[in-house]
């Protein structure tokens, strides 16, 4: 019987109009080449505002989304879009001999932590660009460990958290599209032509809007450089104002909300029905992360932060702004 994940990221590349395709291949392009997302103002120019806009708006922000970088502007693929492109199925596979690789490497050391750059060229006969093409691939598909460094020549990168759970098999395309469309699943964006949806579209304060976006970058950033403790304390913060503000969008927010902790909130989300039953869990770290901030109060003074709390951290916060995207719903 076909795999439906298959079938399912097929109809998507598909689906796609000659704008779309040209459009999400153009940011591919950018990124591959260049190692940096492609600016608004250049997409916009070379393709027509209204149509990018457009595109975005059909697409949602699962395969394109809008990003603010030091006051400029730029669009970037989700794992899912860079999928979509027309160097799409290279890249399933180019990540899939990677995965097997790393999971037969762990079978035979279950201590392995790291691998670089130089043994999986060598290992799966690698070009230069072949290799850098793969660095892109796991730090858009974040199945890397913590304290990996994405160099421009060489890279190095921690063995995917869940690495005991990659099944067995030569060909791992089956299990990359199920994740892919497990954590990236399309969706139709609620914002109108015009305001492309990105992470946190929900927030109506632009000024918390950026202050968001930037710190949720900022601590996928710091965990890259094994920035445990500061990887906490964004996503504590992040998370904390986005429940704060579903709570408080349609007037229905606990009383004494913002004098909560994470896991009130938590749970308040979930008896709203806002957040599922198995959403977000919260990691000792996560849970007393303000206290993380002054290392003199007992709860913070005596906790270690590890990769494993640091990890847990952004996986909550994804599966908050997952939920919650799925929870409000197109308007």
């Amino acid at each position: 019987m076909m795999d439906t994940s298959v079938t399912e990221l097929e109809s998507l590349r598909r689906g796609l109009t000659e704008d779309q395709g040209d459009i999400v291949n153009a940011i591919w392009e950018h990124y591959r080449d260049r190692g940096e997302w492609i600016p608004c103002r250049v997409l916009d120019q070379r393709f027509g505002k209204a149509t990018v806009l457009a595109c975005l708006g059909l697409l949602g922000a699962n395969i394109i989304c809008r990003m603010e970088d030091d006051g400029e502007e730029y669009y970037r693929l989700t794992f899912l879009g860079v999928l979509l492109t027309d160097q799409g199925e290279e890249s399933e596979q180019l990540l899939a001999r990677y995965l097997e690789y790393v999971r037969n490497r762990y079978a035979e050391n279950p201590r392995l932590e790291w691998v670089g750059s130089r043994e999986v060229e060598a290992a799966l006969n690698l070009t230069a660009d072949r290799s850098q093409h793969l660095r892109q691939l796991i730090r858009l598909s974040h199945w890397w460990g913590g304290g990996s460094g994405f160099g421009d020549q060489e890279w190095t990168v921690g063995v995917p958290i869940d690495v005991d759970e990659i099944p067995p098999g030569a060909d791992l395309r089956s299990y990359i599209r199920q994740h892919v469309l497990t954590y990236f699943r399309p969706q139709t964006p609620s914002a109108p032509p015009g305001k492309p949806r990105h992470e946190f579209w929900f927030i109506e304060d632009p000024a918390l809007q950026r202050q968001l976006t930037m710190d949720w970058r900022e601590a996928q950033d710091v965990y890259e450089v094994r920035g445990w403790k500061s990887c906490v304390v964004l996503c504590g913060g992040v998370l904390e104002a986005v429940l704060l503000a579903v709570s408080e969008r349609d007037g229905q927010a606990p009383r004494n909300a913002r004098g909560q902790d994470l896991a009130a909130l938590l749970d308040a989300a979930r008896s709203r029905g806002i957040l599922g039953a198995g959403s977000a869990s919260l990691g000792p770290a996560l849970r007393e992360f303000p206290a993380l901030i002054h290392p003199g109060l007992a709860a913070g003074g005596g906790l270690e932060v590890t990769r494993d709390q640091a990890e847990a951290a952004l996986m909550a916060v994804r599966m908050c702004l997952r939920q919650v995207s799925a929870w409000r719903g197109p308007s």
